[in-house]
């Protein structure tokens, strides 16, 4: 009888000791989500550089482009100021003028995405408060033992809902998605904040460490990083389109100087076709100027706000 009682108060004892006492989880989270605010911090002064680093390039061009569009003005001029030249040779110059066509036809393809993709880029700017939503959401962790107490209840119950509710309450409006609740000793959680990736645990399980921190595109929302680059990658293009079309227009003034007047009666629905020629130019100068400035103006806003 003693031998029996004396093994089932050993295996009393190890059971005990097996599972962490609950009154220290919560602690142990209030100490997991300290690391990861300290870790979130750092990350934030590194993200921030790395942000202003890459609108100010993105202004650059932007700026480029400013420069390009008006050097395309006085280009423009001539050919107006010469339309009755440009309608008397049209014979001698049609190659230079469908060239010019082309390269027209490029550019306004590449301002038109630009012009679609600025709104939308400035829309994901504004709502991307990963950061921000994090380091409210982490900190209420840190400085409320009763909300940690409760965090740590809803984890153990596998209460996903709960988990969300309670981390979204920190900061209004943050996107938060719990994704992870693993099993076993010490309450873990893994959950998403816009597009940064967290994980605090009471028993070091985010890879060995009581928090980790990581960063990927959310489905929910559009990526901010992704949309910069596709920005900087369009107006490297529109510099680009831009001086060849300059280009063109110059090759067109060129032609014109040397070229004979035909003999033939002026053919008038290729004047018409002339004539909107360079009014689509002037528009496309005109276009181009305001993405430019668009741009610049966009590009000041992401770096005072990072």
């Amino acid at each position: 009888m003693r031998r029996n009682g004396f093994l089932l108060g050993l295996l009393g004892l190890l059971f005990c000791s097996a599972m962490p006492a609950h009154a220290d989880t919560p602690d142990a989270l209030r100490d997991a989500a300290a690391a990861a605010l300290q870790k979130l911090d750092q990350f934030a002064v590194k993200e921030s550089a790395r942000v202003k680093d890459a609108a100010r390039a993105t202004r650059d061009l932007g700026v480029q482009l400013n420069s390009v569009a008006a050097q395309s003005a006085p280009l423009n001029d001539q050919l107006k100021n010469r339309k009755s030249e440009l309608e008397d040779k049209i014979d001698a110059i049609e190659e230079q003028v469908q060239k010019l066509k082309v390269q027209a036809d490029k550019l306004d393809a590449i301002l038109r995405k630009i012009t679609e993709l600025m709104p939308k880029f400035m829309n994901a700017a504004a709502n991307d408060q990963g950061i921000e939503a994090s380091q409210h959401i982490l900190a209420s962790i840190v400085q409320d033992q009763t909300k940690a107490a409760r965090l740590a209840d809803a984890i153990a119950q596998r209460n996903s809902d709960e988990v969300g509710s309670l981390l979204r309450h920190a900061f209004e409006g943050a996107r938060v998605q719990v994704s992870a609740m693993p099993e076993g000793q010490g309450a873990t959680v893994n959950f998403r904040v816009g597009s940064l990736v967290h994980c605090l645990s009471a028993n070091k399980r985010c890879r060995g460490s009581p928090s980790s921190l990581g960063k990927s595109a959310s489905r929910d929302a559009p990526d901010t990083e992704a949309l910069l680059k596709q920005l900087q990658s369009l107006l490297v293009a529109a510099n680009r389109e831009a001086a060849a079309c300059n280009k063109r227009v110059g090759d067109l003034l060129s032609k014109l100087d040397t070229a004979q007047r035909g003999s033939a009666p002026i053919d008038v629905d290729r004047a018409a076709d002339l004539q909107r020629l360079m009014g689509r130019l002037s528009t496309l100068q005109s276009t181009a100027s305001q993405v430019s400035r668009d741009a610049t103006a966009a590009m000041d806003r992401v770096v005072a706000r990072s």
